[in-house]
């Protein structure tokens, strides 16, 4: 199989010989009791750029109880964020944060020694919430995209031995009020839950699954997806492959245990060739048990009313 170089651009799964744990947690960093560290924390929202949002919050009884109004007419953020850190969590794997949200989507930012011309680089990474659960929302430490004022930079990558500062913040392009309850901020080791909902309204997934790397059907799919990586990137895709045996090393990779519950989300059989398209909304757009040439999936995906938003946003 020749090597693919759309690989090192999408997000390629592929499970290990040996099942990874489901996400060990380690001690909290902080539960807003007196038995874990006081982080310091302080409110910045848009109105240090002219904005007009308001946000705020509490601590009490174990909790922090991050509340405001968001206007985006003039920035549209609000946030809060940590004092000063000194953490080092290089043998972690990602932040986990135990919530109760509104349905909204937030935040969670990190900051180390980094800098762009000067001034701190701040690196983030959001997750959705649904209105009036508690939430174990695991955040892998890959996820966090290194931003300067808004904008996404090409680097530097995160340097999760120094970590100097902590951050939630609301920035979802929403008008009106918000609430989200936090009771604890950990860190994890091991592989994380994997669902399609991490994806949600972000990104439109193509799941392709086999018995292994050499299945006919497996190789000719990934062959026309490198001729199309452009057409792909800009359409907001990524790529799932769920394999039986090990398969190819990737990004990320999956257990046993998470290609399988994905397959059994997907309605999909081990064993054999399978497709399906996801959309942004986290619905199945397309189910084929054959390959299927990038026109036709391309075609469809610019059918759907969202691509079609898209575009006219990108023409403005």
């Amino acid at each position: 199989m020749p090597p693919l170089s759309l690989l090192t651009a999408l997000l390629l799964m592929t499970p290990l010989d040996n099942p990874a744990p489901a996400g060990n947690q380690l001690p909290a960093l902080t539960d807003f009791t007196s038995a874990t560290a006081d982080f310091g924390w302080y409110v910045v929202n848009d109105n240090v750029m002219g904005g007009r949002s308001d946000g705020g919050f509490e601590i009490d009884a174990g909790e922090l109880h991050f509340t405001g109004r968001t206007n985006t007419r003039g920035g549209g953020f609000s946030s809060i964020r940590s004092g000063p850190l000194a953490l080092d969590l290089s043998g972690h794997d990602g932040i986990r944060l135990r919530v109760k949200g509104d349905g909204r989507r937030y935040t969670w930012r990190l900051t180390t020694d980094a800098r762009f011309y000067g001034r701190e680089v701040a690196y983030w990474a959001d997750f959705d919430t649904v209105a009036g659960e508690w939430q174990s929302v695991d955040i892998p430490f890959s996820d966090f995209v290194p931003r300067f004022r808004g904008s996404v930079l090409d680097g530097p990558a995160l340097d999760t031995a120094a970590i100097r500062g902590m951050g939630l913040m609301i920035y979802d392009k929403r008008d009106g009020p918000f609430e989200l309850r936090l009771s604890s901020v950990a860190t994890y080791a091991g592989a994380s839950p994997v669902t399609m909902a991490q994806w949600r309204w972000q990104k439109r997934v193509l799941v392709i699954s086999a018995a292994s790397e050499d299945d006919a059907s497996f190789r000719t799919q990934l062959e026309a997806l490198q001729a199309s990586e452009a057409e792909f990137a800009e359409r907001d895709l990524v790529l799932v492959s769920l394999l039986d045996d090990s398969g190819s090393a990737a990004d990320r990779q999956l257990s046993a245990r998470q290609v399988a519950g994905l397959r059994e989300a997907l309605g999909i059989e081990p064993g054999a060739f399978a497709l399906r398209l996801v959309g942004k909304d986290g619905g199945t757009k397309l189910s084929r048990d054959a390959p299927v040439s990038m026109l036709e999936i391309f075609g469809l995906i610019d059918t759907m009313p969202m691509r079609r938003q898209e575009i006219r946003d990108r023409r403005d």
